[in-house]
């Protein structure tokens, strides 16, 4: 089996560890997902694997496949279980994913429609970045570990040295893994009881 299949399979598999516990804390109260975050993410799903697969992506493909799945069962708990959705910032970042979007579905360079979705996608992404290192016990630590190992998966699936191809599988294991460290600033930054965290409203 040549090593970017195993990759994309290991990608595929470690992606499915983290869906569960993220959505069964959703359900518990526990995690709540910031909802323009995941309405932008959804959006994307469609998009990025579109893209992935004009600049011949073969087994990377299976994380964002999964992963776009994902984005769309997390997106509608978040209707009743998530926090924000119509504030200044998430009318910034729904802007702002605006235009990313419209790069994205109108340029013909593959390379540059990626980068469109790139951009749209940390605009939602940044939000939740926010969320986590103000309320760093809203968001499930091991499904965050689970994604960024996923995307690193990913990109080893990619099976050669090609930048357009690494590109999106290594700007998620940054960002994914960029939760786990907003949890560990929050932490360290602003120690407290666990009882004194506030849900957003």
């Amino acid at each position: 089996m040549p090593l970017s299949e195993l990759f994309g399979i290991l990608s595929g598999v470690v992606i499915l560890f983290g869906g569960p516990p993220y959505l069964f804390d959703i359900l518990k109260g526990k995690t709540k997902p910031q909802r323009t975050t995941w309405f932008i993410w959804t959006v994307l799903g469609v998009i990025s694997f579109t893209s992935q697969l004009k600049l011949g992506a073969h087994w990377s493909l299976v994380y964002v496949g999964l992963n776009a799945a994902g984005n769309v069962a997390v997106f509608l708990l978040s209707l009743k279980y998530g926090t924000g959705g119509w504030r200044k910032l998430d009318i910034l970042a729904l802007s702002i994913a605006t235009v990313g979007v419209i790069i994205a579905i109108t340029v013909d360079s593959p390379l540059v429609a990626l980068l469109g979705s790139i951009l749209a996608d940390f605009s939602g992404t940044s939000l939740t970045l926010r969320k986590t290192y103000l309320q760093p016990s809203t968001e499930t630590s091991i499904t965050w570990f689970f994604l960024g190992t996923s995307s690193l998966f990913a990109a080893f699936a990619v099976g050669k040295w090609d930048f357009s191809l690494l590109l999106y599988p290594l700007y998620l294991a940054a960002v994914t893994y960029g939760v786990l460290v907003m949890q560990w600033l929050s932490t360290v930054m602003h120690p407290r009881p666990a009882h004194a965290v506030r849900s957003s409203r």
